[in-house]
Protein backbone atom coordinates (compact mmCIF):
# COMPACT_ATOMS: atom_id res chain seq x y z
CA UNK A 1 0.00 0.00 0.00
CA UNK A 2 1.53 3.62 -1.12
CA UNK A 3 0.96 6.67 0.79
CA UNK A 4 2.56 9.71 -0.59
CA UNK A 5 2.41 13.48 0.77
CA UNK A 6 4.99 16.40 1.54
CA UNK A 7 3.60 16.37 4.87
CA UNK A 8 5.16 13.82 7.65
CA UNK A 9 2.28 14.28 9.91
CA UNK A 10 -0.26 13.44 7.21
CA UNK A 11 1.86 10.08 6.08
CA UNK A 12 2.10 9.31 10.17
CA UNK A 13 -1.50 9.95 10.68
CA UNK A 14 -3.10 8.59 7.97
CA UNK A 15 -0.72 5.16 9.06
CA UNK A 16 -1.52 4.52 11.97
CA UNK A 17 -5.37 4.70 10.63
CA UNK A 18 -4.86 2.36 8.30
CA UNK A 19 -3.37 0.41 10.11
CA UNK A 20 -6.33 0.72 12.70
CA UNK A 21 -8.68 -0.36 10.02
CA UNK A 22 -6.84 -3.36 9.36
CA UNK A 23 -7.10 -4.44 13.22
CA UNK A 24 -10.56 -3.96 13.29
CA UNK A 25 -11.44 -5.62 10.22
CA UNK A 26 -9.14 -8.90 11.52
CA UNK A 27 -7.12 -8.39 8.31
CA UNK A 28 -3.74 -9.11 8.17
CA UNK A 29 -1.54 -5.57 8.01
CA UNK A 30 0.09 -4.55 4.86
CA UNK A 31 3.17 -3.36 4.04
CA UNK A 32 3.14 0.40 4.22
CA UNK A 33 5.33 2.18 1.78
CA UNK A 34 5.49 5.94 2.88
CA UNK A 35 6.87 8.45 0.39
CA UNK A 36 7.38 12.55 0.65
CA UNK A 37 6.99 12.73 -3.23
CA UNK A 38 5.87 11.35 -6.67
CA UNK A 39 9.44 11.29 -8.50
CA UNK A 40 10.83 8.89 -5.76
CA UNK A 41 7.44 6.36 -5.48
CA UNK A 42 7.52 6.21 -9.37
CA UNK A 43 11.28 5.04 -9.04
CA UNK A 44 11.32 3.39 -6.24
CA UNK A 45 10.92 -0.67 -6.49
CA UNK A 46 7.53 -0.90 -4.84
CA UNK A 47 6.13 -0.30 -8.10
CA UNK A 48 2.10 -1.69 -8.97
CA UNK A 49 1.60 -5.18 -10.31
CA UNK A 50 3.79 -5.93 -6.97
CA UNK A 51 0.78 -7.33 -5.18
CA UNK A 52 1.49 -4.81 -1.58
CA UNK A 53 0.63 -1.89 -4.09
CA UNK A 54 -3.20 -2.58 -4.73
CA UNK A 55 -3.99 0.76 -2.78
CA UNK A 56 -2.38 4.25 -3.04
CA UNK A 57 -3.14 7.63 -1.08
CA UNK A 58 -1.83 10.44 -3.48
CA UNK A 59 -1.63 13.93 -2.12
CA UNK A 60 -2.23 16.88 -4.75
CA UNK A 61 -0.22 19.43 -4.56
CA UNK A 62 3.67 17.83 -3.82
CA UNK A 63 6.53 19.52 -4.71
CA UNK A 64 7.54 18.46 -8.28
CA UNK A 65 4.80 15.57 -9.55
CA UNK A 66 1.37 16.52 -8.49
CA UNK A 67 -0.80 13.64 -7.34
CA UNK A 68 -2.77 14.11 -10.48
CA UNK A 69 0.63 13.02 -12.47
CA UNK A 70 1.43 10.28 -10.33
CA UNK A 71 -1.70 8.86 -10.25
CA UNK A 72 -2.31 8.86 -13.60
CA UNK A 73 1.75 7.13 -14.56
CA UNK A 74 0.25 4.42 -11.77
CA UNK A 75 -2.91 3.85 -13.45
CA UNK A 76 -0.31 3.51 -16.63
CA UNK A 77 0.84 0.60 -14.96
CA UNK A 78 -2.01 -1.09 -13.35
CA UNK A 79 -5.19 -0.47 -14.08
CA UNK A 80 -6.76 -2.46 -10.70
CA UNK A 81 -4.54 0.16 -8.23
CA UNK A 82 -7.30 1.98 -6.47
CA UNK A 83 -6.10 5.30 -6.06
CA UNK A 84 -7.62 7.58 -3.32
CA UNK A 85 -6.88 11.51 -3.85
CA UNK A 86 -6.40 13.61 -0.56
CA UNK A 87 -6.54 17.24 -0.71
CA UNK A 88 -7.51 19.95 1.46
CA UNK A 89 -8.65 21.33 -2.01
CA UNK A 90 -11.96 20.66 -4.25
CA UNK A 91 -10.83 22.36 -7.81
CA UNK A 92 -8.69 19.48 -8.51
CA UNK A 93 -12.08 17.21 -8.69
CA UNK A 94 -12.27 17.22 -12.47
CA UNK A 95 -8.87 16.32 -12.98
CA UNK A 96 -8.85 13.35 -10.48
CA UNK A 97 -11.60 11.94 -12.19
CA UNK A 98 -10.37 11.76 -15.85
CA UNK A 99 -8.27 8.91 -15.13
CA UNK A 100 -11.02 7.23 -12.46
CA UNK A 101 -9.56 7.26 -8.83
CA UNK A 102 -11.63 5.64 -6.48
CA UNK A 103 -12.04 7.64 -3.92
CA UNK A 104 -11.57 11.84 -3.26
CA UNK A 105 -10.77 12.15 0.11
CA UNK A 106 -10.20 15.61 2.36
CA UNK A 107 -8.50 16.72 4.83
CA UNK A 108 -8.34 16.40 7.69
CA UNK A 109 -8.94 12.87 7.38
CA UNK A 110 -12.48 11.29 8.67
CA UNK A 111 -11.43 7.94 10.57
CA UNK A 112 -15.11 6.65 9.88
CA UNK A 113 -15.53 7.90 6.30
CA UNK A 114 -12.03 6.25 5.56
CA UNK A 115 -12.77 3.28 6.97
CA UNK A 116 -16.18 2.64 5.09
CA UNK A 117 -14.18 3.75 1.91
CA UNK A 118 -11.40 1.02 2.24
CA UNK A 119 -14.05 -1.70 2.58
CA UNK A 120 -15.40 -0.60 -0.28
CA UNK A 121 -12.26 -0.60 -2.30
CA UNK A 122 -10.88 -3.91 -0.46
CA UNK A 123 -14.31 -5.17 -2.13
CA UNK A 124 -14.21 -3.68 -5.40
CA UNK A 125 -10.19 -4.95 -5.55
CA UNK A 126 -11.18 -8.75 -5.04
CA UNK A 127 -14.16 -8.55 -7.86
CA UNK A 128 -11.92 -6.76 -10.07
CA UNK A 129 -9.76 -9.39 -10.09
CA UNK A 130 -11.87 -12.28 -10.55
CA UNK A 131 -10.56 -14.46 -13.49
CA UNK A 132 -12.97 -14.75 -16.60
CA UNK A 133 -12.84 -17.41 -18.88
CA UNK A 134 -13.33 -16.40 -22.40
CA UNK A 135 -13.86 -19.08 -24.73
CA UNK A 136 -13.23 -18.51 -28.63
CA UNK A 137 -13.29 -20.71 -31.31
CA UNK A 138 -10.09 -21.84 -31.10
CA UNK A 139 -9.44 -22.37 -27.46
CA UNK A 140 -9.90 -20.29 -24.27
CA UNK A 141 -8.31 -17.49 -22.64
CA UNK A 142 -8.33 -16.12 -18.94
CA UNK A 143 -8.35 -12.55 -18.60
CA UNK A 144 -9.57 -10.54 -14.71
CA UNK A 145 -13.05 -9.01 -14.94
CA UNK A 146 -11.59 -5.54 -14.75
CA UNK A 147 -9.39 -5.91 -17.73
CA UNK A 148 -13.06 -6.26 -20.00
CA UNK A 149 -14.30 -2.83 -21.09
CA UNK A 150 -17.13 -4.20 -23.15
CA UNK A 151 -18.93 -6.97 -24.24
CA UNK A 152 -20.76 -6.86 -27.73
CA UNK A 153 -23.20 -9.02 -29.47
CA UNK A 154 -22.09 -9.40 -33.26
CA UNK A 155 -24.04 -12.04 -35.08
CA UNK A 156 -23.91 -15.26 -33.91
CA UNK A 157 -20.82 -14.54 -31.69
CA UNK A 158 -19.96 -11.92 -28.80
CA UNK A 159 -17.00 -9.70 -28.85
CA UNK A 160 -15.47 -9.27 -25.88
CA UNK A 161 -13.52 -5.97 -25.91
CA UNK A 162 -10.37 -5.61 -23.29
CA UNK A 163 -7.78 -3.12 -22.57
CA UNK A 164 -6.11 -4.95 -25.25
CA UNK A 165 -7.61 -7.19 -27.30
CA UNK A 166 -10.51 -8.32 -28.88
CA UNK A 167 -11.78 -11.72 -28.48
CA UNK A 168 -14.84 -13.46 -30.65
CA UNK A 169 -16.81 -15.91 -28.77
CA UNK A 170 -19.37 -18.33 -29.00
CA UNK A 171 -21.02 -17.30 -25.81
CA UNK A 172 -24.23 -15.49 -26.16
CA UNK A 173 -23.95 -11.96 -24.16
CA UNK A 174 -26.78 -13.09 -21.98
CA UNK A 175 -23.90 -15.75 -20.60
CA UNK A 176 -21.83 -12.54 -20.35
CA UNK A 177 -24.25 -10.73 -18.60
CA UNK A 178 -24.23 -13.79 -15.90
CA UNK A 179 -20.66 -14.34 -15.79
CA UNK A 180 -20.07 -10.33 -14.98
CA UNK A 181 -22.81 -9.80 -12.71
CA UNK A 182 -20.64 -6.71 -11.43
CA UNK A 183 -21.57 -3.50 -9.90
CA UNK A 184 -19.18 -1.95 -12.49
CA UNK A 185 -21.13 -3.60 -15.48
CA UNK A 186 -24.35 -2.47 -17.12
CA UNK A 187 -26.19 -3.74 -19.75
CA UNK A 188 -26.89 -0.18 -21.74
CA UNK A 189 -28.53 -1.95 -25.10
CA UNK A 190 -29.52 -5.58 -25.77
CA UNK A 191 -26.21 -5.93 -27.81
CA UNK A 192 -24.09 -4.41 -25.57
CA UNK A 193 -22.47 -4.54 -21.91
CA UNK A 194 -19.93 -2.05 -20.32
CA UNK A 195 -17.68 -1.97 -17.33
CA UNK A 196 -18.57 1.88 -16.13
CA UNK A 197 -14.95 2.00 -14.99
CA UNK A 198 -14.13 2.75 -18.78
CA UNK A 199 -16.42 5.25 -20.02
CA UNK A 200 -15.29 8.38 -20.94
CA UNK A 201 -18.34 10.42 -22.34
CA UNK A 202 -22.47 9.37 -22.83
CA UNK A 203 -25.27 10.72 -24.19
CA UNK A 204 -28.91 8.82 -25.18
CA UNK A 205 -27.68 7.10 -27.77
CA UNK A 206 -23.80 6.49 -27.27
CA UNK A 207 -21.33 5.62 -24.85
CA UNK A 208 -17.63 5.81 -25.73
CA UNK A 209 -15.14 3.92 -23.52
CA UNK A 210 -11.11 4.29 -23.12
CA UNK A 211 -8.66 2.68 -21.32
CA UNK A 212 -5.61 3.95 -20.02
CA UNK A 213 -3.57 2.49 -22.44
CA UNK A 214 -5.63 4.81 -25.27
CA UNK A 215 -7.97 1.79 -26.68
CA UNK A 216 -11.30 3.12 -27.38
CA UNK A 217 -14.52 1.36 -27.89
CA UNK A 218 -18.07 3.03 -28.27
CA UNK A 219 -21.35 1.11 -27.26
CA UNK A 220 -24.88 1.90 -27.84
CA UNK A 221 -27.50 3.00 -25.37
CA UNK A 222 -31.41 1.66 -25.54
CA UNK A 223 -33.25 5.86 -25.05
CA UNK A 224 -35.13 3.47 -22.50
CA UNK A 225 -32.09 2.84 -20.62
CA UNK A 226 -30.21 5.77 -20.30
CA UNK A 227 -31.80 7.12 -16.75
CA UNK A 228 -31.04 3.97 -15.05
CA UNK A 229 -27.63 3.93 -16.64
CA UNK A 230 -27.22 7.39 -15.87
CA UNK A 231 -28.05 6.88 -11.84
CA UNK A 232 -26.34 3.88 -12.11
CA UNK A 233 -23.28 5.30 -13.31
CA UNK A 234 -23.30 8.64 -11.00
CA UNK A 235 -23.27 6.37 -8.07
CA UNK A 236 -20.57 4.29 -9.19
CA UNK A 237 -18.07 7.22 -9.40
CA UNK A 238 -19.64 9.36 -6.76
CA UNK A 239 -16.71 11.34 -4.77
CA UNK A 240 -16.83 11.41 -0.93
CA UNK A 241 -16.16 14.52 0.38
Amino acid sequence: MLICDDDSGLLQGLSSLLLDFFSEARLSPPELALYNEGETLLQSELLPGDPRADIAFLDVEMPGLSGIDVGQRLMERNPYLKIFIVTSYADYLDDAMRFHVFRYLSKPIDRERLFRNMRDALTQLSMDTRPIVIETGDGAVTRFADEIMMVEADGRLTLVHTVDNTYPSPRKISHWERALALPSFYMTHRSFLVNMKYVSRFDQSTIDLGSPSGRVCRAYMARRRYKDFKNAYLTYVEVVH
